[in-house]
């Protein structure tokens, strides 16, 4: 009889019993980058989906992510880190054998807290995901192995001017640092610290996007409808941002895309809006005036109705018409790319699109004072024209309609007009 000799012989497999199919594929098991190694993202022979298993706390977590796409389930995974920990420590913080807290250690029972005013109704749900990005992104990486009670006006000194020579805003910067006061805010109010520390002031510049001209506008519903059908050039399309099917179905530009940009300057919405607005959301209202009633999910804890122009009626009418002859336009159908269901690419595949058109049309990404034009610029075309031509508009009222503030009018939408605009209300005499 032939000696073992220890080393495994090719047809060894042959002889070896296979691996059940709900265990990991060794190929697939990924690691999610800057986050613990204990989180990782895999598939298995017994389903399609990603799944993703964390240990945490001497338990092994898993479950699945219900997504085939590889970025999709990173990201998933990520929350359902955040989600975890913050439901296994809730509001406890953990204690150091040598009696120091880390500022990471507070992070779980902050977000705990944050998540619990989601629930109430005091936040809103999409602020949560941003807030989780910042902490981990920027400030865990930079406050996360200080104890607590140390974190003072130098550090956060520091970490601004880390934030600058990473070129942040003033705006991100400030966001940053409200982020990291709630994680001192919630130490100090479970007994960590006895103190907020004093914060480095910042005055944050605004740079509000530009909005369109008239002509622009016009030249872009122009150009859009002249290109519908064709394959937008591959350096208007991020494929990183995507998956390979979406990229290969969504980047010619689609039917809709004219409908979309006339919706838009006629309807004050944001671009979130058309992403989840659905055929049961639009009500056409006929009588003094024609206008279409937006009954929208809730968006930045605003949940009133909109209110379009009458222009926007026959531009929702033709595409609903459009659409019937293709099979959709039901009250559950989206109206707007109605056939992409993960709603998550619509934005995307639009901003593709649009750069494409917009590049067609001469139309500048940066208008002449420097100010950046996106797809969200289609919503600054409406408060502008509406600020010049809208008959006696007061800012309440339009505030109120496109779901924002006086405030936010002033500093932003209204950035682009000058009193040479309305020369007319300046120069009128009352009658």
């Amino acid at each position: 009889m032939q000696e073992f000799t220890g080393q495994a012989a090719a047809n060894d497999t042959h002889y070896l019993p296979p691996r059940h199919r709900t265990l990991p594929i060794l190929a697939s098991i990924t690691p999610i980058a800057n986050y613990p190694s204990k989180l990782r993202i895999f598939q298995t022979n017994a389903s399609r989906y990603w799944q993703v298993r964390c240990y945490l706390k001497g338990k092994t977590y898993t479950q699945s992510l219900k997504t085939v796409h590889k970025q999709a389930a990173i990201s998933q995974a990520k929350q359902f880190f955040h989600i975890k920990t913050a439901e296994l420590y809730g509001s406890q913080v953990r204690q150091r054998e040598e009696k120091s807290t880390l500022f990471a250690d507070v992070v779980p029972a902050m977000m705990a807290y944050q998540q619990s005013r989601v629930t109430r109704g005091e936040l809103s749900a999409a602020s949560l995901p941003i807030l989780r990005n910042r902490i981990h992104n920027s400030i865990l990486p930079f406050f996360g192995q200080m104890p607590i009670d140390q974190v003072g006006f130098k550090a956060l000194s520091d970490f601004v001017e880390q934030l600058s020579s990473r070129d942040f805003s003033t705006t991100t910067m400030q966001q940053h640092l409200v982020a990291v006061r709630k994680v001192l805010t919630h130490a100090h109010g479970i007994g960590l610290i006895k103190n907020i520390p004093r914060f480095p002031s910042i005055k944050v510049v605004n740079k509000p996007r530009g909005s369109f001209s008239i002509t622009e506008y016009r030249d872009l519903v122009r150009y859009a409808r002249r290109r519908v059908g064709r394959k937008v050039p591959y350096e208007f399309a991020d494929k990183s941002r995507s998956s390979a099917a979406i990229f290969d179905r969504y980047t010619k530009v689609s039917a809709d895309l004219p409908w979309m940009i006339r919706f838009m300057v006629n309807g004050f919405m944001r671009p979130s809006d058309i992403k989840l607005m659905k055929h049961k959301h639009v009500t056409v209202v006929r009588g003094k005036h024609i206008y279409l009633r937006l009954n929208l999910p809730e968006t930045k804890l605003h949940d009133k109705p909109i209110v379009t122009l009458q222009s926007a009626v026959p531009v929702y009418e033709r595409l609903l018409a459009k659409q019937r002859a293709e099979g959709f336009g039901r009250p559950d159908d989206y109206v707007f790319l109605p056939d992409l269901l993960d709603r998550r690419w619509l934005l995307v595949v639009y901003g593709w699109q649009f750069k494409y058109i917009q590049s067609l049309a001469g139309i500048a990404e940066n208008a002449a004072n420097g100010q950046t034009r996106t797809i969200y610029s289609l919503r600054h075309t409406a408060m502008t024209l509406r600020l010049l031509y809208g008959k006696n508009v007061d800012l309440i009222t339009l505030a109120r309609n496109a779901r924002t503030s006086v405030d936010m009018i002033e500093r932003f939408y209204s950035s682009n007009l000058s009193a040479e605009m309305n020369i007319d209300l300046l120069q009128g005499k009352r009658t």
